[in-house]
């Protein structure tokens, strides 16, 4: 504890917090859940002149006279004239390392309403709050007319416990002494930097995500009903990473994997999915894989809306709501979406083995996969997006994660992601007791299997290429996720997987590429045709085209781990985490055009603009390649009498049946049309649709 200056602050391995002398104000706080560093003295997550204050009416506390006295460890402001009559009293005590408190009591009127408000600082990367949302409105004091300039206020409130995550940083449980007390979230943007600052065409959501960047991310503490005094205790929790028998992270070459794991995980406010950022929703969102990849291995956060909710929310709204007549998500988030969406799901039931949600929604996931089934137009057993991949072109009917390239057609990426997604769902169909859809997936699957090598290998380059267009060209820039990706789904013979990453060793070391930020997704520059217009982003070594990404990473570390070549592994994983637990590795929402940090040149200068959370992929190697730990066997429906009649009552075994007397070819396809058949009720006999010649010795023999 220090009180010398013009604050009095205290210092412990896993916070520094400042409260002012002079009046009540909470002016600087940061936290450090590992207790390894001392950024977090560093760089406050307090707005500077903002900061936390009291508020009584409406009133807050900063600049009201009431100079702190210091009792032992406590901090004491009495009598706070906020609000006309309203005075407050207010004490912060730390207990421990990792824990203050917060106690405001009123000495006029009761406490009712809000009575204690923070704002996060505009250069941090904002907080994910997880908690439990409440039906209370969240208040309209920073609403403003909606706009092209002046956007809807996010904003949500939610019961407490909450957990605060603060990426880089750490976590910060906060609890209140009485149920009455809630959190509320705004998002208030910096109105002076909003409208078409992003580029005169760049319109929308980027218009406006810079200003929400620059602003505020606004915690305010309220009480639903009148109390004497409210408290709050603040807790600053460990890092929150794998904790599996056979995974020692003990070691500091795994610091980088405890800070930053948690990075991963983004809850937007709103509907509580899990996105790129805070802003982004996470339904039906290309990259939300990524993240449900790893929830099987994350622990649940202390008492709160968990990564397993977010992601099972993610989905749902998906399935409930983002299916179109083709079967497939809209929403224009990328033609993988309906693959993502479907590896997701399986991951999520492996996390949790949740199969009544699975029940409620089998038409929607039955829906999907037929959708992925008839994307093989040609029925050569690859699956063709729309888009004809020739050339780039402004406006595509389908993108994938890489859009800046003239990803089309015949697209290895986004085969792949359906090769994985229709792996899964075979299983789970059988296990739903779905046979004759089941066998129809793995139909497929084997004519995949069968025509994806001489599809897309090429032999000019030894490498598998990223498409194949609808002219018949081959696009090969040698990216490093597309043979990865084959190699870690089994699709390529060992030998092959060898000599690829061998070649693409080689490469990397000839172009000077040190692993500290990264490996490029292509190896070669993309050729101009193929390419977005963003010139300043599309410039070789930059963004997508020869820039650094933890996502692209993980699938080439772990095929190194997969064949054996675990030196080159090692290299490359603990270099990269060595970095991320050395600098700082998330911007925030939208910088700005190439300030993220989420892509890196070579010299890892920033060249991303929209954060992406996908950048921490790569730790999963640590886990499923490193250590070599296995994802859980996907577990059939619990055999409970009372839990599989949740899980099928509502199913009547005896009606909506269809009957044809008669051996017809491919019935059992799901695509099969049986609209000429008949509708029956069982108990049904085919015996009845025949007409028998009335004589003893046939009834005999019925």
């Amino acid at each position: 504890m220090d009180t010398s200056g013009d604050f009095i602050t205290y210092v412990s391995p896993y916070y520094a917090l400042s409260w002012a002398k002079d009046f009540p104000m909470m002016s600087y706080f940061n936290v450090e859940s590992g207790g390894r560093n001392r950024r977090y003295q560093d760089k406050s997550l307090l707005r500077p002149g903002k900061g936390g204050c009291l508020i009584g009416e409406g009133e807050s506390s900063f600049d009201k006279q009431a100079p702190a006295v210091c009792d032992g460890w406590k901090t004491v402001y009495e009598d706070v004239p906020l609000g006309g009559k309203n005075r407050l009293d207010c004490v912060v005590e730390p207990s421990g390392d990792r824990r203050f408190s917060l106690s405001v009591r009123s000495v006029s009127d009761a406490i009712e309403g809000e009575f204690f408000r923070v704002y996060t600082a505009p250069d941090i990367s904002p907080v994910s709050v997880w908690a439990e949302k409440t039906t209370r409105e969240p208040s309209s004091q920073y609403d403003t007319p909606v706009s092209i300039y002046t956007p809807e206020i996010i904003k949500a409130s939610f019961r407490l416990p909450a957990v605060l995550h603060f990426p880089d940083c750490g976590l910060v449980k906060v609890e209140a002494d009485d149920p009455a007390i809630y959190l509320q979230e705004h998002f208030v943007p910096d109105y002076d930097n909003t409208g078409l600052n992003l580029g005169p065409f760049n319109r929308g959501g980027h218009a406006w995500r810079k200003s929400v960047h620059t602003g505020s991310v606004i915690l305010s503490f309220h009480s639903e009903k009148p109390l004497k005094e409210a408290g709050l205790t603040f807790t600053v929790l460990e890092e929150n990473y794998p904790q599996l028998p056979g995974c020692d992270f003990s070691d500091a070459r795994f610091d980088g994997l405890k800070r930053c794991w948690q990075n991963t995980f983004t809850v937007n406010p709103i509907h509580q999915s899990m996105g790129d950022n805070i802003l982004l929703e996470g339904v039906g969102h290309l990259a939300l894989a990524f993240k449900a990849d790893m929830i099987p291995f994350t622990p649940a956060l202390f008492g709160t809306y968990s990564v397993c909710d977010a992601l099972r929310t993610s989905i749902e709204v998906a399935l409930r709501e983002r299916i179109g007549e083709n079967n497939r998500l809209g929403g224009g988030y990328g033609w993988e979406s309906t693959e993502v969406t479907l590896i997701s799901l399986y991951d999520y039931l492996l996390a949790t083995n949740d199969w009544t949600f699975i029940r409620r929604y089998q038409d929607e996931i039955s829906r999907l996969v037929r959708g992925v089934l008839a994307t093989d137009t040609d029925g050569d057993g690859i699956f063709e997006s729309p888009f004809h991949g020739n050339y780039m072109t402004p406006n595509r009917e389908s993108l994938n994660w890489w859009d800046d390239f003239a990803f089309g057609h015949k697209d290895a990426y986004v085969n792949l992601h359906a090769y994985r997604a229709l792996t899964g769902m075979q299983k789970v169909l059988n296990l739903l007791g779905l046979p004759d859809e089941a066998k129809a997936v793995g139909t497929q699957l084997d004519k995949f299997r069968s025509a994806f090598d001489s599809t897309f290998y090429n032999p000019e380059t030894g490498m598998y290429a990223g498409w194949i267009s609808r002219d018949g060209r081959v696009h090969d820039y040698q990216f490093t996720f597309i043979s990865s990706m084959a190699i870690n789904e089994g699709l390529v013979p060992e030998k092959r997987a060898r000599q690829i990453l061998q070649k693409m060793l080689k490469k990397l070391k000839e172009e000077g590429y040190d692993y500290v930020y990264g490996i490029p997704g292509p190896l070669v520059p993309v050729a101009k045709e193929d390419l977005g217009t963003w010139e300043e982003m599309t410039r070789w070594g930059r963004y997508e085209n020869g820039g650094l990404c933890g996502q692209a990473a993980y699938h080439f570390i772990q095929a190194l781990y997969n064949v054996g070549m675990r030196r080159d592994a090692d290299e490359i994983l603990f270099t990269m985490m060595a970095t991320y637990e050395r600098e700082y590795t998330h911007s925030g929402v939208f910088t700005g055009y190439l300030q993220s940090v989420d892509w890196r040149t070579k010299g890892g200068a920033p060249t991303g603009y929209n954060y992406l959370a996908d950048n921490y992929y790569f730790l999963l190697a640590a886990v499923t390649g490193y250590y070599g730990v296995k994802y859980p066997e996907l577990q059939a429906p619990s055999t409970d009498p009372a839990y599989a009649a949740t899980l099928y009552g509502d199913r009547l075994f005896d009606e909506d049946w269809k009957f044809c007397e008669d051996s017809v070819v491919d019935a059992s396809g799901i695509s099969f049309d049986d609209s000429g058949w008949r509708t029956l009720t069982l108990p049904h006999d085919f015996s009845i649709e025949r007409r028998y010649p009335r004589t003893t010795d046939t009834l005999a023999r019925l």
